[in-house]
């Protein structure tokens, strides 16, 4: 591995340090204590950017869509890989975001179980 690849690697690591960091800050708002939605989100921070990364990374090195294009790039130009590694990283960031915000608002809906239920006239 060299330089480049690092540095990729960190971005990744940035990437779900960064949507725990604003997940947790946010559950802490809930009130819940529950271990397995911290759980169960940590390990989806970890699925969905690897997911994001490789679907993206295939459908851009598919030899069918490189003959559609025309584009020849060469993964071994450090500029390619600049290139590439920017696509890739840009939507698997807001990805990791929007989950995050769109879980908080899911468990925090399932977290007014205690409303007041009001009785009419008979």
């Amino acid at each position: 591995m060299d330089l480049l690849g690092g540095i990729f690697i960190s971005i990744l690591l940035l990437i779900i340090i960064y949507s725990n960091f604003i997940f947790f800050k946010g559950f802490k708002k809930t009130g819940e204590k529950h271990i397995k939605h911290k759980l169960f989100y940590f390990l989806m921070s970890v699925i969905i950017p690897s997911s994001v990364i490789f679907i993206v990374a295939a459908l851009l090195t598919s030899p069918t869509l490189i003959e559609m294009s025309g584009l020849r790039t060469e993964m071994n130009d450090k500029i390619s890989r600049i290139i590439f590694g920017s696509v890739i990283f840009a939507p698997s960031i807001l990805i990791n975001i929007y989950f995050s915000k769109f879980y908080l608002k899911r468990i925090s809906k399932t977290k007014k179980t205690n409303e007041i239920e009001l009785i009419g006239k008979e």
